[in-house]
Parts: structure tokens; sequence; C-alpha cells
């Protein structure tokens, strides 16, 4: 019965040691590839960032990060200068409103006279089909020329009114929320006068 009891103790020793290597080998695998993958992420993220730049506010030609207010809406995550020929024409700011399945990352571009120029969705986990429609064309070039923006159910019949997406109405008042977080942070810190 002790030799039974000893193979046992040392098959569980063994298999405790295996498990052992194995789980830090691949620990050590898992690290080189986050290390490997980390730089071209970071890489990627601020490309799309600056193509969502230059689609908020296609004028500009340089791009300035401005110093965030301390009082700033905890939505805000950044504020950038848009610049062209060395001139300011606009900022960029980026918000992270909480949409139906988690924060949503956008920028709206706000022309010197206080409009939106453009919406682009950087980041969101909405749900296929429906609130991931946000990134559309359809969606977000609704946003233009607007002062402050208003979520509709039905087809819009005043100027700042936004046409929900059907089925995901949380999504585009969550958008619409972050817009006008981005243009009530414009009129309180941006706006010529302040």
């Amino acid at each position: 019965m002790r030799q039974s009891s000893a193979k046992n103790a040392e098959k569980i020793i063994s298999l405790g040691v295996t498990l052992f290597i194995i789980t830090v080998v691949t620990g050590l695998i898992l690290g080189v590839v986050h290390d490997i993958t980390l730089e071209p992420i970071r890489v990627t993220r601020e490309n799309l960032k600056t193509v969502a730049l230059r689609g908020v506010m296609p004028g500009a030609d340089e791009f300035k990060t401005a110093q965030k207010a301390e009082d700033a809406d905890p939505m805000i995550k950044d504020v950038q200068e848009a610049l062209s020929g060395g001139k300011t024409i606009g900022y960029c700011v980026t918000v992270t409103p909480r949409g139906y399945a988690g924060t949503i990352e956008l920028v709206a571009g706000i022309t010197n006279n206080g409009q939106l120029a453009a919406v682009r969705i950087l980041n969101h986990s909405e749900t296929p089909g429906l609130g991931a429609k946000s990134v559309l064309p359809e969606f977000y070039e609704q946003f233009r020329d607007s002062d402050k923006v208003t979520v509709v159910k039905n087809a819009p019949e005043a100027p700042g009114e936004i046409q929900a997406i059907s089925g995901a109405t949380i999504t585009s008042n969550a958008v619409a929320g972050g817009a006008n977080a981005a243009l009530e942070y414009w009129r309180g810190h941006l706006a010529e006068g302040e």
C-alpha cells in the first residue's frame, strides 16, 4: 500500500512540475509576443487616429496637441488643434461616451465658428448590424454643420436633428452625447475670447 501511495505522490509531483513548466513556457511566449506586437499596434492606432483627424478636419495640414482643461468633462480624452498654413482652422476633440455595449471612442471636428465639421468613430464594441452601423457615412454625416445635435426616431425635420440608427437608439444617443460634449468643451475652453 505504501508503494502505491509513493507512486501516486510521484505522479502528482511529476504532473505538477510538468504543468508548472508548461505555464512558465506559455507565459514567456505570451510575453515575447506581447512585446513584439505592442509597437505595431500603437503605430496602427496612431495611423487610424490621424486618418480620423483628417476625416473630421480635411482642410488641416497639421495637428497639434492642445492642453486639456483641468475641469474638462471626464468624457473628453484628447484635444488637437487643427492648423492650415500655421493658422488654427478648428479643433478635433476626442470623447468617450458610454454606448450600449461599452465605451465608444469618437473624434469630433469643430470649426472656428463652433459647428461640427464631421464626426468619426475611432473604436467601439457595439452590436454588429445595429450599433456598429454608427461607423457608416449614412449615420455620421448627419452631424455636419450642427452646433448641437438631438436624436430623433423619424426623419429629421430641423437643423441638428440626427435620425437614430434603427434598433440602436442607445448607440445613437451616445454618439450624439459625445458630439455635444465636444461642442460644449469647445464653447467653454476653445472659442475665441475664452
